[in-house]
């Protein structure tokens, strides 16, 4: 058990400071010459409401090629599923014969029509590359600015909140000093930034808690749980949208309203947030409305276990697909915040109701739903183990005394570590 501590600690640090990635891409094409000698290559970038064929048009091939290059081009991606901004490479020879054409929507992938002796088509898949990378420090003003500061940008600090949106409100509840701790993948296409991949480990510490968020599967699926073998999901979410700037309006029987001008019932949280932020199922469960009306003006309304359904008002849009009689998981995106019906700014109306009674969202209990099997909970606890030993390790390791450098200590002493356990 030792020597796969230690060995796992030698792959982490590797990854972390030197950046040893593994190559998961390949090319895939049908012995065809990928070489461009004396091509000449023109670039286009598709414009709003532009077609395929238009852009083809504008190289002045002839209508035969062009004919050509659509046919072969279909077998591969369909050419009305181009979109704005796509990119559209056009290779001629020296006679401005045409050669070759790539398409890029994604930078992961290439598609490529070329022509020799005769039209062929293929997809390239980009030499893709992922590293393991840790992060950690305190919170000045808010979560997202905190990653942000560390050289990140949004979509990791989104991706953080979310693992502890059951247990914790990462916008209201936490405050100046508050630690974070983040070990997660990201996935780079030819050396440039791609994507992020999972968080493999996560914590957030206030003065009172350690939270703590492991990705695991038990043969289930991943899910993160804490350090017992518990999911950190619960029955509701802590708040029900990506991001916010406060509670602007709390549940109460007696709120004055801005329009109306009167004292009315406000039996909901509204969160202030910038417009389309993404607005997330609060809980499994059933779409039972999607419509507007006068007062929360575009709303969705959602069925869910045990007696309970909840309300999203004033949005912007609605999400893909979201209609009535859909099953939508936790935390699925339903719509956008906007301010639609009878709202000032732009915010979310958060309502729940338990068995037709609407109850204050802040104050639902929420237990955890799911735990790891107890035939693979002793696996579990080995594993969160060695993401701790791996975590300290690291934080260590960035500390690690001058007299040595990261990559000679690292060379020095792999050798003592034996053969790679099956991992």
């Amino acid at each position: 058990m030792k020597k796969f501590v230690y060995f796992s600690l030698l792959v982490f640090l590797i990854s972390s400071f030197l950046y040893v990635r593994y190559l998961k891409g390949e090319v895939k094409k049908d012995d065809v010459s990928v070489e461009r000698k004396n091509y000449i290559g023109v670039k286009y970038e598709v414009g709003k409401g532009e077609t395929f064929v238009q852009i083809l048009r504008k190289s002045h091939l002839k209508n035969d090629v062009i004919d050509s290059i659509i046919n072969s081009f279909s077998k591969i991606y369909s050419p009305k599923k181009i979109d704005v901004d796509d990119q559209v490479f056009i290779f001629t020879d020296e006679d401005f014969n045409f050669r070759r054409l790539e398409y890029k929507n994604d930078p992961s992938k290439t598609y490529v029509v070329e022509y020799t002796s005769k039209y062929n088509s293929y997809i390239i898949n980009n030499r893709s590359t992922v590293s393991i990378e840790f992060i950690e420090g305190e919170v000045d003003d808010n979560i997202i600015n905190a990653i942000k500061a560390k050289g990140e940008n949004e979509k990791l600090a989104l991706n953080f909140t979310k693992i502890f949106d059951w247990r914790i409100d990462v916008f209201s509840e936490v405050k100046k000093g508050d630690k974070f701790t983040i070990l997660f993948e990201k996935e780079y296409i030819d050396g440039e930034f791609y994507k992020y991949g999972d968080i493999i480990y996560a914590s957030f510490e206030n003065d009172k808690n350690l939270y703590e968020g492991f990705l695991y599967d038990d043969g289930n699926g991943k899910i993160y749980y804490d350090q017992n073998g518990n999911s950190l999901e619960g029955t509701f979410l802590k708040a029900p949208l990506a991001t916010y700037y406060r509670i602007s309006s709390t549940f109460t029987s007696k709120r004055y309203h801005p329009i109306l001008k009167r004292y009315i019932p406000h039996y909901a949280v509204d969160y202030s947030a910038p417009k389309k932020t993404p607005v997330y199922a609060a809980s499994d469960g059933y779409i039972i409305y999607v419509g507007y009306n006068y007062i929360g003006g575009k709303t969705v309304r959602i069925d869910h276990e045990n007696g309970y359904n909840s309300e999203y008002c004033h949005l912007f849009s609605y999400a893909k697909d979201i209609k009535v009689g859909k099953f939508v998981k936790q935390g699925e995106v339903i719509g956008y915040v906007g301010k639609s019906g009878y709202a000032t700014g732009y915010h979310l109306h958060f309502a729940v109701k338990k068995n037709g009674k609407f109850i204050n969202p802040l104050k639902i209990k929420n237990e955890e739903n799911v735990t790891i099997d107890p035939s693979k909970l002793n696996d579990y606890k080995i594993y969160v183990d060695n993401i701790r030993t791996l975590v300290l390790g690291i934080k260590s390791f960035k500390n690690f005394p001058s007299m040595f450098s990261k990559s000679d200590f690292i060379f020095k002493y792999a050798d003592t570590f034996g053969k790679s356990p099956n991992i």
